[in-house]
């Protein structure tokens, strides 16, 4: 029998979805099979401009799929907005296309998913968005028209490669719009060296850190997890501890391919149940807060945000999670003494989470980029948004925290 305080991490429910994985050398050879697979004959390729200029990334493919490829549009942007997701389905739609391959990174892969969505669904991006009401849960939309396979060929590695969820940015008071519809999940995921060895180092070392990231902030519950979401996040973590430092060396291209690996590992982590985007106190509130900034100021990225978010509400809210504290602490090696206050722990996990992510090349604040410190309140209300972080409202109970944490990050 299970003793008391263990039976919640041994009730849980779990789901799989199919999935084919190709990974290393001459992986995208394999193509042309899925797409004959599904009797695919009029694929459109969604990319962004780099990826089209600047490689021969989608000629390779076109040469290797042939006349299952009906044609290409590179207009998805950083972010993915909407009007640009609006522009790649109404060029699907001419197209006649039955079928998407996202080539890229995050953007394009969940750009992808939506274009699907519209498609599918035949509905402007506002009535199909999750619905935020003041005071209430959000509710996320059900999506229920069939939609075309996806097919996503990663050029950075991407915690985005094989979800249900996107988010695109908007112009208007919501600044993103949320989505998810579980059959937007792709039917093949492509790790090919070539393709990944696209991507400038800058950009692999930005999408990487997001899955760096994720690893070690899911470490400061992982102890608390059901057995099948133990297992991914500290693999999850072992994976992106050793590879990351790896980038733009020798190693760089099994570098990339643990990488994904990892990232794929934080998606199954939520298929068994893990919600690791909600996982706890404090990833929650820095991920809501970074995904603000990033889709507030287009200058900003997602893991900028990250990295200066993270050590700020551990400053913040560590207090009030100490044994998540603690944890995230022992991930990165510190030797923890039993008892200590709550407090002194927060600062010494925060100051340990600064150094490290320093010494992997990120900034822990926003202080360069030139975002007013009065703009605090109305970021705490685009984080107070966020579905993934706060879709049962708990973040609310942290505002004045989560405030002044934002203020901090933002101005000396």
């Amino acid at each position: 029998m299970l003793r008391a305080e263990s039976r919640s991490t041994h009730d849980f429910h779990t789901r799989n979805y199919p999935l084919r994985i190709h990974a290393g050398a001459n992986a995208l050879t394999e193509l042309p099979r899925e797409l004959q697979r599904l009797n695919i004959s009029r694929a459109l390729i969604l990319c962004g401009k780099s990826v089209r200029e600047r490689t021969g990334l989608t000629q390779t493919m076109q040469k290797l799929a042939g006349e299952r490829i009906t044609g290409i549009f590179s207009g998805i942007s950083e972010g993915a907005p909407a009007e640009c997701i609006e522009d790649a389905a109404a060029h699907a739609r001419a197209l006649r296309a039955d079928a998407l391959i996202a080539v890229g990174a995050g953007s394009v892969i969940k750009g992808a998913r939506v274009v699907a969505m519209l498609l599918g669904e035949n509905q402007p991006l506002q009535e199909m968005a999750t619905v935020h009401r003041e005071g209430m849960p959000p509710l996320s939309q059900r999506l229920n028209a069939p939609k075309m396979p996806i097919f996503n060929v990663l050029t950075s590695p991407s915690s985005a490669q094989n979800r249900g969820g996107s988010a695109v940015r908007y112009r208007g008071s919501a600044h993103h719009l949320e989505f998810f519809d579980p059959k937007t999940r792709p039917q093949a995921v492509f790790w090919d060296n070539d393709a990944l060895a696209t991507a400038p180092l800058s950009l692999a070392r930005s999408t990487s850190f997001e899955i760096y990231w994720w690893s070690l902030m899911c470490m400061g519950s992982a102890g608390s997890a059901n057995p099948l979401v133990q297992a991914s996040r500290y693999h999850a973590w072992h994976l992106a501890r050793r590879a990351y430092p790896g980038l733009g060396s020798e190693n760089h291209a099994t570098a990339l391919i643990d990488l994904c690996a990892a990232a794929l590992l934080q998606n199954r982590d939520e298929e068994d149940g893990g919600r690791p985007w909600s996982c706890h106190l404090l990833a929650r509130a820095a991920y809501a807060s970074a995904v603000g900034v990033f889709n507030h100021y287009e200058a900003v990225t997602q893991s900028r945000g990250y990295a200066a978010f993270a050590p700020a509400m551990i400053r913040a809210l560590g207090t009030r999670a100490p044994a998540v504290a603690r944890a995230l602490g022992q991930a990165l090696g510190m030797e923890l003494a039993e008892p200590m206050d709550d407090a002194f722990l927060a600062e010494q996990v925060a100051a340990l989470v600064e150094r490290d992510f320093l010494a992997q090349g990120w900034r822990t604040d926003l202080h360069d980029c030139g975002i007013p410190a009065s703009d605090a309140p109305l970021l705490l209300e685009l984080a107070l948004r966020n579905f993934n972080a706060n879709h049962d409202r708990m973040l609310d109970q942290h505002r004045e925290a989560m405030l002044a944490a934002i203020t901090q990050v933002l101005a000396p």
